[in-house]
């Protein structure tokens, strides 16, 4: 059944539906799942013909589709936190071992080899020399840390840029001289292909 099948009684309890959840209706999750053809078929046939087995079809399409969606989020938070931990352990190390460079000369305890550089303005940390543009350089879990090497690389430059320098789409559209929406559409699709290798390795 679809609507153009739809008889005039079907036509009328869609519509009533519509009219009283209109709500549900524009909220984006519910949106995005009727984009999809076979999740908007099972929507109209539980309105329409709201038996058991019609009404547990949609439950269940729309289970799949809401797990995917949190695990999808589950993913961006990941790599993100992964990132972030990273530079506080290194930040946290750098303030706790200095650099031989930062070492006090011995027998002379208030010179430090920095001193005997003769450019006054070099500086030379850890952090500067420990930081990566390359995720899978942050990434602790193996599973998550083989999905990100499966990708692309252009998918991993737009995941290096978000997670890594912490840019917006927008930004990384600037950047790499591209429409925001191409961005976002490689961002998604990158995260989708995570979520795909972790389920297929069973992550």
């Amino acid at each position: 059944m679809n609507s153009r099948e739809l008889s005039n009684k079907q036509l009328r309890a869609l519509s009533e539906f519509e009219l009283n959840n209109k709500e549900f209706l524009i909220n984006p999750i519910i949106q995005n799942f009727l984009k999809n053809k076979q999740n908007y078929q099972l929507f109209l046939d539980s309105i329409c013909d709201p038996t058991d087995e019609n009404i547990e079809k949609l439950d269940r399409n729309f289970k799949i589709f809401y797990f995917d969606i949190r695990f999808i989020s589950f993913i961006s938070s990941s790599l993100y936190f992964n990132a972030v931990n990273f530079n506080k352990r290194q930040r946290k190390y750098s303030s706790r071992n200095l650099l031989t460079i930062d070492s006090t000369i011995q027998h002379e305890e208030e010179t430090t080899f920095k001193d005997m550089i003769e450019d006054p303005e070099s500086e030379i940390t850890v952090d500067k020399l420990s930081i990566s543009n390359d995720i899978t350089d942050y990434l602790i879990h193996p599973i998550l840390y083989k999905a990100v090497q499966s990708l692309s690389v252009k998918q991993k430059e737009v995941l290096n840029l978000v997670y890594i320098k912490g840019l917006s789409d927008t930004e990384i559209a600037k950047y790499l001289n591209k429409s925001q929406q191409a961005v976002s559409k490689i961002h998604k699709i990158a995260l989708r292909k995570i979520h795909n290798y972790i389920k297929e390795n069973g992550g």
